[in-house]
């Protein structure tokens, strides 16, 4: 077949077709709608440079899949807040990853106890279309805490929780507790990891006292890690007192609780 007629034929026929949309949509205003796009049924997301969580109708389920019917008993649950490169801090938390797992945290508090939640926060890749779509910011993990005598030893993303059910700075370190911070001085010592030791206490007493138990609590840390040759410029020493409590000071649990060490793997 000639070039010529293939062209002709060709041009025929889209002529046809824009002929047809302009007297079917232009005059007939027949033209068939797009379908809808499809309806976002997640059931926690947020927002671009946003730390409030979004929940939709299928919510209540999806918590209590997780926190009721997945979480094995007697463990924690970490919620891990997650942002992302470019997004701004808030007023009150170096980035929005902590205060997406605090959101999230308020929210399975309607289900479990203070004493079985856990956040942290940690830096991921962007979504695609982040900055102008709703996407997923919360991943969560189940922790098998180690009771090490007096001491609770829970690791967590990125850093250890180390809560002290005692008033004190100190007592006599169970051999379960030694050995667990002879393995931590080892990994420390083998790496070009760093540590932040950070001691907070619970709001009993007065702050300017508790900003001294929380350094002692950090020190006391820090004393059993030397002994098992940890370098000191491996280490930073830092105390909160009750600036950064994680539980409601107001009851017996929540005290303890915020009787703690955390120790930050950098």
């Amino acid at each position: 077949m000639p070039l010529k007629l293939i062209l002709s034929i060709a041009l025929f026929l889209l002529w046809g077709f824009v002929s047809w949309r302009w007297y079917v949509c232009g005059i007939k205003q027949a033209c068939p709608e797009p379908p809808p796009p499809p309806e976002d049924v997640r059931p926690l997301v947020f927002n671009w440079g946003a730390p409030e969580a979004v929940t939709r109708p299928p919510f209540e389920a999806y918590r209590d899949s997780i926190a009721l019917v997945a979480l094995p008993e007697g463990q924690i649950l970490e919620i891990v807040g997650l942002y992302f490169e470019g997004e701004p801090g808030t007023d009150s938390v170096a980035n929005l990853g902590a205060a997406r797992a605090e959101a999230v945290r308020k929210l399975f508090a309607e289900t479990l106890p203070d004493e079985r939640l856990a956040v942290s926060e940690r830096q991921a890749d962007e979504p695609e279309q982040a900055r102008e779509q709703p996407f997923e910011a919360a991943a969560f993990r189940f922790i098998e805490p180690a009771a090490l005598g007096d001491m609770e030893i829970t690791e967590l993303e990125g850093r250890i929780l180390i809560q002290f059910p005692f008033r004190e700075a100190s007592k006599d370190i169970e051999p379960a507790a030694q050995a667990y911070f002879e393995k931590l001085a080892r990994r420390i010592e083998q790496t070009n990891e760093t540590i932040r030791i950070t001691g907070h206490t619970d709001s009993i007493g007065a702050a300017a006292a508790n900003l001294k138990l929380g350094l002692a609590r950090a020190k006391y840390i820090e004393e059993i890690l030397l002994a098992q040759g940890l370098a000191p410029s491996k280490m930073a020493v830092e105390s909160k007192g009750e600036a950064e409590p994680i539980a409601d000071n107001s009851t017996e649990d929540g005290q303890q609780r915020n009787r703690r060490v955390e120790i930050r793997i950098y």
